[in-house]
């Protein structure tokens, strides 16, 4: 899992499951270490039959299960499902941190993010950049952050479409 901007984090399958058994991250400015106040699915969970998934393991944490289509529904799917996530995401964050995940931590979750930063003011081209950045520092110096992220085309359209494509990159 990789920290993206105060309280925010991207992740892929095995972070959700380790957000959800109530593993701690740093919170802020104190760094005092807690469990996730909100965790967002954007791919089924369980993903596989023989996890024992039956919910968070801390009381602290919420859980939205929002699986949807990676891309594959378009872009209708998608913007319904920020109706959802963004208003979750804003009111988890004054609680503490956030993990924002799907499948492989590339597509969903990047964009879902990503609309996170725009309602903040960022171009979506930016935001998706800020994303691949953060996780590539994470990852170490020889990773090539153009490979880190791979958002559908209908996800970077919806972004487009509702945060404008001012300073896009």
């Amino acid at each position: 899992m990789w920290l993206i901007d105060e309280r925010l984090w991207l992740g892929d399958y095995r972070s959700g499951r380790a957000a959800l058994s109530g593993t701690r991250q740093p919170v802020g400015a104190t760094g005092s270490k807690q469990p996730f106040s909100g965790v967002v699915s954007l791919c089924p969970m369980p993903l596989f039959s023989d996890d024992d998934l039956s919910g968070p393991a801390e009381t602290l944490t919420e859980w939205l299960k929002l699986p949807i289509a990676d891309g594959g529904n378009g872009e209708r799917e998608f913007e319904l499902a920020l109706q959802i996530a963004l208003p979750f995401i804003e009111r988890r964050q004054l609680s503490g941190n956030v993990l924002v995940h799907c499948a492989a931590g590339m597509s969903r979750s990047v964009s879902v993010i990503a609309a996170v930063l725009c309602a903040r003011g960022l171009a979506p081209g930016v935001a998706y950049e800020m994303i691949a950045t953060r996780k590539a520092e994470a990852l170490g110096p020889f990773v090539d952050h153009d490979l880190l992220i791979a958002p559908a085309r209908e996800f970077r359209a919806t972004l487009d479409r509702l945060f404008g494509r001012r300073g896009a990159v």
